[in-house]
């Protein structure tokens, strides 16, 4: 998995949970979103709105409809958990995985690639939410 905050060159990554639930397409797509989510508490300046990019447009359905298939609940609710306490809207955007290099890089942990798209990236290491794990 793999996270990029832009506006503050925030690179963040974490090798594939274990075990992931079956016949869940997009799991680690919502789990990335889900993760990013959750880094609103750690923000400097809690956002009023985020706006979050991905390359799967079921993950873009899931969170702008907030429905989801089963399997999917725990990551949508921990989610909205976040957006509510923080009273933070959410936006979600298709993008193509290729428009969305660092993102792409990231996720395949291939930080030279990063670094020549982002020269001024800062790398971390996270752990994606256990209650969007079923935890």
């Amino acid at each position: 998995l793999g996270l990029w905050f832009p506006h503050e060159n925030f690179a963040t990554q974490c090798q594939l949970p274990v075990d992931p639930p079956r016949d869940t397409i997009y799991f680690f797509e919502a789990l990335a979103v889900c993760s990013a989510i959750h880094f609103i508490p750690n923000m400097t300046e809690i956002p009023s709105k985020m706006l979050i990019y991905t390359d799967n447009s079921n993950t873009v359905a899931m969170f702008n409809s907030l429905r989801a298939h089963p399997p999917y609940n725990p990551i949508l609710l921990a989610a909205v958990d976040v957006l509510l306490q923080h009273e933070v809207d959410l936006r979600m955007e298709f993008v193509p995985g290729h428009e969305n290099g660092v993102a792409d890089a990231l996720s395949q942990f291939q930080n030279e690639r990063v670094l020549m798209l982002a020269p001024a990236a800062s790398f971390f290491n996270f752990k994606p939410p256990q209650n969007a794990l079923g935890a």
